[in-house]
């Protein structure tokens, strides 16, 4: 048997084809097969028939026996393990053992052991793992060892995760997502072994949740044809982490806050300051210090803005009516989450919302806020703990609130600003779990019609466009999966400090997102985050290897889990359209918080609210529709439908 390493299996063909995996008829090697890569491969050179598997394991345990119960029926039912069965070979039995004493429940999921050990002979398979999550993990490996013809790869797999948080942040917010659509995203997640789905639930679009003590916030969910409130309810929440926790999958909820808390105006509008305000980004025809290339005269693009997407409204700090209803927030909603973490926003919080600067200053010392926020944390704090929660924020609560000597250091930082909250910073600081979620590479909603977070290579590279008359459009593509699988979360950490990065995620906010797209935009890139966060050693693109491991991981999401996955091929340049938040179809498109002077947005209308066509210099003068292309497409039309299959290339 040949042993191949993570560093040997991807250099290429060159170094791979002295496995003796090759003397199996010009078989690929074994690692070929497998996504994301484990630590180590031992390739034993054959594939074998078989008539089918039977499961060999018993606990004391019920919960830990139904666990992995669970996870052998999702591997037996599989559409490519059903294709090995009949085969002229031995029915072969899957031997699990667990070593250690669990509880299995999803409070259990942090920070739990996922190593496991599978060897795969002709006549046996046998699964080692520490935890129920090492049991699962190795299950879906042995479900990769299965060939397009339906035979059985043999071989010794050792493997467990280089980092412990893997995740996929999914915004439900902008756009409203069923259950259905978040389960499917889940399998996919547990496919690529990932284990957590931080879920941006609510912003100020829309509070997709029902809480029947404030009925009233029915008024802040979206509705569908008939009128109905779109929203998760308690029960719905429950079978998303139960689900979630049968595929080793955390779920942390993200209760957005002060920034981004329009919805809590319906409750009471004095919980909210700033709310509805129009124009919600300012004046941007008002002169400033910036000048675009190719323009006459300089435009101020966030200028004296009010928020950054409608619509504003931020929570009042300062009103105890207001800081006790998010106290039975986190209290009451929180409690459906099992996991101690409850994520608390904190990004975008608008100093003008809160007073704290005039309209007519164009910039803002950031540390005008300080006081407020230094006032805000502690009893925010105190909710979190009375409930027995963990903080989590995104990292300008360390950066522009002053309160980096306030908030816990064993709380988790979401960091997304490559440049302005370097992890070495904050390290040095003392913060033990940082998370990465790099904008720049891990964002996974940047696109032609979300050029915000593009790179200027993007923007113009291919130069499709979309075909949409009558509104503005641009050339660009996403991150594509290349780019984020070269991007190393530890890159420029220094060594003393690896320690303190926990992962990572990808973050799908959902703005441009609907049901049809959804699963393309997230899939196969973020199978591509996975592989980073989860493999060691050096993981490198192998132009030779790396593509035909992943097409075969993405046929496995389309043929088994219906999951719309992109081609690998696809930049996301050629969307049926631009979309809009939900909040933007029927009467939102005319809402006062919708008009606005918002400058080079692909969708934007290309005649202003003037009626005068919107060109430079009226491009930045004349005010828009932010909402108008919503009348161009029903949201309640567009369907997530189950892929065509596709061949698996191994």
């Amino acid at each position: 048997m040949v042993k191949i390493t993570l560093a040997a299996a991807l250099l290429g063909a060159s170094v791979l084809g002295v496995a003796s995996a090759q003397s199996a008829a010009g078989a690929a090697p074994l690692s070929h097969y497998l996504w994301p890569l484990p630590k180590s491969v031992v390739d034993a050179g054959q594939a074998v028939s078989v008539s089918g598997f039977w499961l060999d394991f018993s606990s004391s345990n019920a919960q830990l026996e139904n666990v992995v119960m669970s996870a052998y029926n999702r591997f037996d039912k599989s559409a490519k393990i059903k294709k090995a069965y009949g085969g002229d070979g031995p029915t072969v039995p899957v031997k699990v053992a667990i070593q250690k004493k669990v509880q299995a429940v999803p409070a259990e999921l942090p920070g739990i052991d996922e190593s496991y050990t599978l060897a795969v002979t002709p006549k046996k398979v046998t699964i080692t793992a520490a935890t129920q999550a090492g049991a699962v993990y190795a299950l879906q490996t042995l479900s990769q060892l299965i060939t397009k013809d339906g035979k059985l790869r043999t071989g010794t797999i050792t493997d467990a995760p280089r980092f412990s948080y893997r995740g996929l942040m999914l915004d439900t917010a902008r756009n409203f997502f069923p259950v259905e659509d978040i389960k499917r995203i889940i399998d996919g997640l547990a496919y690529s072994k990932l284990n957590v789905l931080h879920w941006h639930i609510y912003d100020s679009q829309s509070f997709p949740i029902k809480w029947d003590k404030y009925p009233q916030l029915l008024n802040a969910a979206y509705k569908d044809a008939s009128g109905k409130p779109k929203v998760y309810t308690k029960q719905d929440v429950q079978s998303i982490i139960k689900y979630a926790f049968e595929r080793n999958v955390r779920v942390i909820p993200e209760f957005e806050t002060p920034g981004h808390n329009a919805v809590f105006g319906h409750v009471d509008p004095s919980f909210t300051l700033d709310w509805n305000h129009s124009p919600w980004d300012g004046n941007n025809a008002e002169y400033s210090n910036t000048t675009l290339p190719g323009e006459t005269g300089p435009v101020i693009w966030w200028g004296r803005h009010h928020c950054n997407q409608p619509p504003c409204g931020q929570l009042n700090v300062q009103n105890p009516k207001a800081m006790a209803f998010l106290d039975e927030l986190i209290t009451e909603i929180g409690s459906w989450f099992a996991d101690p973490v409850v994520h608390v926003g904190h990004d975008e919080v608008n100093l003008r919302g809160y007073g704290l600067a005039p309209d007519n200053w164009d910039v803002v010392p950031q540390d005008l806020i300080h006081p407020l926020m230094r006032e805000f944390e502690p009893k925010l704090l105190n909710i979190l703990k009375k409930n027995k929660k963990t903080w989590a924020s995104w990292d300008e609560s360390l950066t522009d609130f002053g309160i980096a000597d306030i908030v816990p250091k064993d709380g988790i930082i979401t960091q997304w600003r490559a440049a302005d909250a370097p992890v070495n910073a904050l390290a040095a600081a003392g913060f033990q779990n940082i998370v990465i979620a790099n904008s720049d590479y891990y964002y996974l909603d940047c696109s032609p019609s979300a050029r915000w977070c593009s790179s200027d290579f993007e923007r113009t590279v291919p130069a499709d466009k979309y075909d949409l008359p009558g509104y503005a459009t641009f050339s660009g593509q996403w991150h594509n999966w290349t780019k984020i699988y070269n991007f190393d979360p530890l890159a420029d950490v220094l060594p003393q400090y690896h320690g303190n990065v926990r992962g990572g995620f990808g973050a799908l906010w959902s703005e441009t997102i609907k049901r049809n797209n959804l699963d393309r935009f997230a899939f196969p890139r973020v199978s591509v985050i996975g592989e980073t966060l989860w493999s060691y050693g050096s993981v490198k693109y192998s132009e030779a290897v790396t593509p035909l491991r992943l097409e075969r991981f993405r046929a496995s999401l389309v043929n088994e889990l219906n999951i719309d996955a992109a081609t690998l091929d696809y930049l996301g340049n050629k969307e049926p359209t631009i979309y809009r938040p939900e909040i933007c179809d029927g009467e939102g498109t005319t809402a006062p918080f919708q008009k606005t002077n918002e400058c080079c947005f692909p969708g934007e209308p290309l005649t202003g609210g003037d009626g005068g066509p919107l060109l430079p210099p009226a491009y930045y003068e004349a005010p828009t529709d932010y909402c108008r292309i919503a009348g161009s497409y029903d949201t309640d039309a567009i369907v997530h439908n189950n892929p065509s299959p596709v061949p698996y290339p191994l």
